[in-house]
């Protein structure tokens, strides 16, 4: 593996993309806090409440292809530019009907809904534009976009939504919109090299129709022995976080006996693991090697998940824990991220990447639900049985993995230009 030095520096068109991610990513921030809260506002009913998780999950069941193939046709500059437009102007709409105290709770759905459709368009379009942005440095580029995610979202515009709510309900939508707005003043810059897909193949005397287009992007992923493993392990394990998460809140209080006051510091906690993680993340796969640093990434989550079970009644060894737990889950969800980003084709990678979301965001609803069932046996269940999905999976999908790991590290090298090692593809 090269040393973490020789890594390309990354360019300025990657800082604007990155600059412009940050907008949004702080407007995300706000938006998951303050609809919450709204719905909080409006309804003391649980269910209506839990409705909006559905609204935020539910277009990536629906859409999630589509979005892929869409992403492999445009501008992926101006379907991003154009996404934040439309969040933009959703929000905007219900800081009005706020305002004057006409929403309800049905608009905070089709709100979510809005957004999350045009987040499908936003994350692939980012996501695929993101290898030609910074050739030769997927992860670190990788590592700091979602650096930048956690620090906006979780540590800027989560608090930053709760102040401005206590003044005026509407007041942080007004923001939020704003956010979005800069974002794609900021996106309207970037350079015309990276703005669309290179083609996969010799490109067609006729345009394939959008089913077609979905065809090719599944049967690439299904004929990619290494790479569909990676998909169906990537859905997995986001079942196995669904279940954990999904009873978090009573693992904290009931089990490590954290006071529900403090529930936010627990949460923090694990959002500077999260933090901590990204920005580790390349630094590791130069030093380890790729492959090394994904599976131990894996691997760690299954230890700490156990600690976590087995810290009842103490609170700081179980953050703690949490910490750990949530680093190792973000080095190697940016690692892998990236092996995907640099293993398959520019003119697919919409279409792929979008397979994987849509599974991988489709199962969190599912495992939530098991996971709410098995901690009616006990609390601790879903964290042990998460455990074993992270442990008994990563083996299972060695092979895959390590396969694809090393198409990945070939790739990276053509793209700097250096001698290929032995062994490599």
């Amino acid at each position: 593996m090269p040393s973490a030095s020789s890594t390309p520096p990354l360019s300025p068109a990657f800082h604007r993309f990155w600059a412009g991610s940050l907008a949004s990513n702080l407007a995300d921030g706000v938006m998951l806090t303050a609809l919450p809260l709204l719905a909080v506002a409006l309804t003391d009913d649980p269910l209506a409440v839990a409705g909006l998780t559905a609204a935020r999950y539910l277009p990536w069941l629906l859409f999630g292809l589509l979005g892929g193939a869409l992403v492999d046709r445009l501008d992926r500059a101006r379907a991003m530019v154009a996404a934040n437009v439309v969040r933009a102007a959703a929000v905007a709409l219900l800081a009005v009907l706020v305002a004057v105290d006409s929403a309800g709770v049905v608009w905070l759905y089709a709100v979510m809904f809005t957004v999350m459709c045009c987040e499908i368009v936003y994350d692939l379009a980012g996501r695929a534009m993101l290898p030609s942005l910074a050739p030769g440095a997927v992860d670190r580029a990788n590592g700091r976009l979602t650096a930048s995610q956690e620090t906006a979202q979780d540590f800027v515009g989560a608090p930053l939504a709760g102040l401005l709510f206590v003044v005026a309900a509407a007041l942080p939508l007004a923001v939020n919109s704003g956010a979005y707005l800069l974002g794609a003043l900021i996106l309207m810059g970037l350079p015309s090299a990276a703005r669309r897909a290179a083609p996969a193949v010799s490109a067609p005397a006729v345009r394939p129709s959008l089913a077609a287009d979905i065809g090719e992007g599944l049967r690439f992923v299904y004929t990619d022995r290494a790479l569909r493993g990676l998909v169906v392990f990537s859905a997995v394990v986001n079942l196995a976080a669904g279940a954990q998460a999904a009873v978090l809140v009573l693992v904290v209080r009931d089990h490590l006996g954290m006071p529900e006051a403090l529930f936010g510091v627990f949460l923090a906690v694990g959002a500077v693991g999260a933090l901590t993680g990204a920005l580790l993340a390349a630094g590791l796969a130069a030093r380890a090697g790729r492959f090394a640093a994904i599976t131990a990434g894996y691997l760690s989550q299954a230890v700490f998940a156990l600690v976590v079970a087995a810290a009842a009644g103490a609170p700081v060894v179980g953050a703690l824990a949490w910490a750990a737990l949530a680093g190792a889950a973000t080095v190697s969800a940016v690692l892998s991220g990236g092996v995907v980003q640099q293993i398959v084709p520019s003119g697919l990678l919409g279409r792929v990447m979008s397979v994987r979301r849509m599974l991988g965001f489709g199962v969190v609803p599912l495992g939530a639900l098991l996971g709410g069932l098995a901690a009616r046996v006990d609390l601790r269940l879903p964290l042990l049985v998460s455990a074993a999905v992270f442990a008994v999976g990563t083996l299972v999908v060695l092979r895959h993995l390590r396969a694809a790991s090393a198409r990945a590290d070939a790739a990276e090298r053509r793209v700097r230009g250096e001698q290929p090692t032995d062994g490599a593809d």
